[in-house]
């Protein structure tokens, strides 16, 4: 298997109407999108890539258009969060990156989600039963 990361940093504002507090004014970030490509077959292009890092950063610049957005508006919403960026970003490249298994959202160096529909999680409290 092999993975390949691409790294876009986009400068954004939003506003988090639901969340109170200082977030629920205009502000912004200087978001980093990690975009996560697997090939699971070990199968690479002609160019012995899974992807042309090029190509990829052209598909996610043309996406967003400017780098400079306002989140509310770009998504329609009126409360982007990391996590409805991350699922948004992905919903939104997957179509012309066949390889996309998850897209990350950092808001700052400390804080990120990322969402791939392709994990199942399972609650440690599963219904099979325990034997003793």
């Amino acid at each position: 298997m092999f993975e390949l990361k691409s790294k876009h940093r986009i400068y954004a504002s939003h506003i988090l109407k639901d969340q109170g507090g200082r977030c629920s004014r205009l502000h912004g970030h200087q978001y980093e999108i990690i975009l996560e490509l697997v090939s699971f077959d070990d199968v690479l292009d002609e160019k012995n890539m899974i992807m042309d890092t090029y190509e990829i950063e052209e598909i996610f610049n043309n996406f967003i258009g400017v780098d400079h957005l306002h989140l509310n508006e770009f998504m329609g919403s009126e409360n982007p969060t990391m996590e409805e960026m991350s699922k948004f970003f992905y919903e939104g490249l997957k179509g012309k990156l066949p390889k996309l298994y998850s897209v990350t959202v950092y808001e700052t160096p400390e804080s990120c989600v990322t969402y791939n529909p392709f994990v199942e999680l399972r609650c440690a409290c599963s219904s099979e039963e325990k034997s003793d």
